[in-house]
C-alpha cells in the first residue's frame, strides 16, 4: 500500500525544510500546513514509526525510505493523470481526479498503465515521471 495523500503532504513539507539546510520542527510543520501542533506531533510520530522520517538532535529529517514512498506516489499520480488526459480529460481536471485515488492503486496496476501509455517520461503538465523504486 502506498502512502496516503496526507502522509505525502507532511513528507513534502519536511523534505522542503531539509532542502533548505535545516531539520523540521513540529511547530514549523504545523505552521506550514495550517494545523495544530498536536496534530502535527501525532502525524510526525506516525511517520517516524513507519520509518519515513527520523528525529535527530537538530530536527526532523526525511529518510531514504520516505523519499522512495514520495516518489512512488508521484509516479502513480502522474501516470494516472497521463491516462486521464489521453482519455480526453482536461489536464487540470485530470490532476484533481488523480488525487482521488492515486494512493489506492497498486503498483502493479500503475506499471501496467505506464506500459500501456508507452512509458512516458513526463506528465501532461511537463513534470518528470519518476522511475520505479527511485
Amino acid at each position: 500500500m502506498r502512502i496516503s495523500n496526507r502522509e505525502f503532504l507532511y513528507l513534502l513539507v519536511i523534505k522542503g525544510m531539509n532542502e533548505k539546510g535545516s531539520g523540521a520542527t513540529i511547530f514549523s510543520v504545523a505552521k506550514a500546513l495550517g494545523i495544530s501542533t498536536a496534530s502535527a506531533y501525532e502525524e510526525v510520530n506516525h511517520l517516524i514509526r513507519k520509518g519515513f522520517v527520523e528525529k535527530r538532535d537538530n530536527g526532523i529529517f526525511i529518510t531514504d525510505e520516505g523519499i522512495k514512498e514520495m516518489n512512488s506516489l508521484i509516479r502513480a499520480h502522474r501516470v494516472i493523470e497521463t491516462l486521464l488526459v489521453k482519455a480526453g480529460i482536461d489536464p487540470d481536471k485530470a490532476c484533481e481526479l488523480a488525487k482521488m485515488f492515486d494512493d489506492a492503486l497498486p503498483e502493479e496496476v500503475v506499471e501496467k498503465l505506464y506500459d500501456y501509455l508507452g512509458r512516458p517520461n513526463k506528465c501532461p503538465h511537463g513534470r518528470d515521471i519518476p522511475s520505479p523504486n527511485s
